[in-house]
């Protein structure tokens, strides 16, 4: 395997190929075979060959300011009107503040800020100087919620590598001002950029003989409660706010006593089935707090508008790297994305379940956070750790496939399963080739056979009638007093 910076020329490129040992400086793609690494820097000739980070259509999609803004705006991130005026460089934006979070690998790689209050919307990153102070990504809750933003604004335009900008409006509102795929390296940023390169070099390189001895599987999965009228009950009625049942941080109203989500936290697992039976436990163990048939417990996307649920994955003992977000998206999130209901589904995307939806754990793993709540029926739930599994165990190996192009993420936003349905079936066909798969074939294929028969999961049914639940416990009449 060799790493190959595809460039155009750039003084930045020269400078970073230089602090980079084994990044060999490229101006064309003649002589880069399918198993190398390729970071596009400005260079849009020829197609991609294997893993590429900033791929050609993202690089020529984020040239356009237009395009990118539109790109923006349609997987939820909040950014600028585009106006004709802005084009013209016309309209000037207030800020309370103003961040810069360079990005590499879908990692914030650090933050900087400044306080000068406006900026020319026209103007893109590499024509604005200005004076940025360094700060930690974690400095404050502002910091935290910036830098999660800007990787989330990379992803969303298909992107690995970029310099983000972006500005604090009134009430601390977050907006992405623009992205730069190829910005300028000097100094810190060069440092910042050069470091992680070489890191992700490393990492690359020992894919190649991966080691999952220390993988385990984790999830949290909400629900919500429904009475006998069809309206929401407050899952905090029944259930405490921390522990393996409890109640998502959400609030009804701002009433911090009145939580309308509940949430199961199992332990984490080695395999699927030990996932599934843990989910088991766990569920047995929410039944005692709600001995009775009413209220329903309802999962999927959005039982209740403006409660929007999901199903979040935890993986610890692998690496988080772009390449493995982009592959959770292709092989994950896009299947599961076909058989929800797309009514429901367009209450929650893109403001949730938006295409690369991840955080960073403290316990040194991180959450994909892009699919619904699954808990719906234990064969889809079986199903989807099956498939988290294979993912994991393959990703070095399967091929990306062009998910995040303009085309395709418009499609995913808009639920359009006509346009998708040829992409999920080369990724089935794909992910049929792996050692794992054939394992838990009988587990994964109910997910496969309802993309293909048009089928949606049914979330308007109580989940403790799929899992085999019991609803009511058995009441003793009171004897007469003697």
């Amino acid at each position: 395997m060799r790493f190959f910076l595809l460039h155009g020329g750039q003084a930045s490129a020269t400078r970073l190929a230089k602090r980079v040992n084994g990044l060999l400086p490229v101006q064309e793609v003649k002589g880069i075979k399918s198993d190398d690494r390729l970071i596009r820097f400005g260079n849009t000739e020829d197609l991609d060959l294997g893993w590429t980070v900033n791929r050609r259509d993202a690089l020529l999609s984020a040239d356009s300011r237009r395009t990118l803004l539109r790109s923006l705006r349609r997987a939820g991130v909040s950014c600028p009107r585009s106006r004709s005026a802005e084009e013209d460089g016309e309209v000037k934006m207030q800020l309370h503040r103003h961040y810069r979070v360079p990005v590499f690998d879908l990692k914030a790689l650090s933050c900087f800020r400044t306080e000068n209050k406006s900026v020319w919307l026209s103007k893109r990153i590499n024509q604005i100087t200005d004076s940025f102070v360094e700060v930690p990504c974690e400095l404050d809750e502002e910091t935290k919620k910036i830098t999660q933003l800007a990787v989330r604004a990379v992803h969303a335009l298909g992107l690995e590598f970029g310099l983000v900008s972006l500005g604090v409006l009134s009430k601390s509102r977050q907006v992405v001002l623009d992205v730069a795929a190829t910005p300028v390296l000097k100094g810190r940023t060069l440092d910042l950029y050069a470091d992680a390169v070489k890191e992700w070099m490393s990492q690359e390189e020992k894919l190649q003989h991966p080691d999952f001895r220390h993988l385990l599987l984790g999830t949290d999965l909400e629900f919500m409660l429904r009475s006998k009228q069809g309206k929401m009950v407050m899952a905090s009625r029944y259930f405490p706010q921390k522990g393996p049942v409890g109640c998502d941080d959400r609030t009804f109203a701002g009433d911090r006593n009145r939580r309308p989500l509940a949430e199961i936290r199992p332990d984490p697992a080695d395999t699927p089935e030990e996932l599934v039976g843990n989910v088991k436990k766990v569920l047995k163990k929410a039944t005692q707090l709600a001995k009775r048939p009413y209220p329903e417990w309802l999962a999927g996307s959005a039982p209740f508008s403006r409660y929007p649920i999901g199903g979040h994955l935890h993986f610890s003992g692998v690496p988080m790297s772009g390449r493995l977000v982009n592959l959770l998206d292709i092989y994950l999130g896009l299947p599961l994305m076909l058989i929800e209901d797309p009514e429901t589904a367009s209450r929650r995307r893109p403001k949730y379940g938006f295409l690369g939806d991840i955080r960073i754990k403290d316990y040194g793993g991180f959450e994909y956070r892009t699919p619904a709540s699954f808990l719906v029926d234990p064969q889809i739930t079986y199903a989807v750790f099956a498939l988290a599994y294979t993912v994991i165990h393959h990703h070095h190996e399967l091929p990306y496939l062009p998910l995040h192009r303009q085309d395709f993420a418009r499609a995913f936003y808009k639920s359009d399963r006509d346009y998708l349905l040829p992409l999920v079936e080369e990724a089935i066909r794909e992910l049929e080739k792996t050692k794992t798969y054939a394992k838990y074939q009988d587990m994964i294929e109910p997910i496969f056979t309802m993309i293909r028969q048009d089928e949606v999961w049914d979330e308007s049914l109580d989940i403790r009638t799929a899992w085999g639940l019991p609803q009511s416990v058995t009441m003793k009449k009171r004897s007469a007093a003697s």
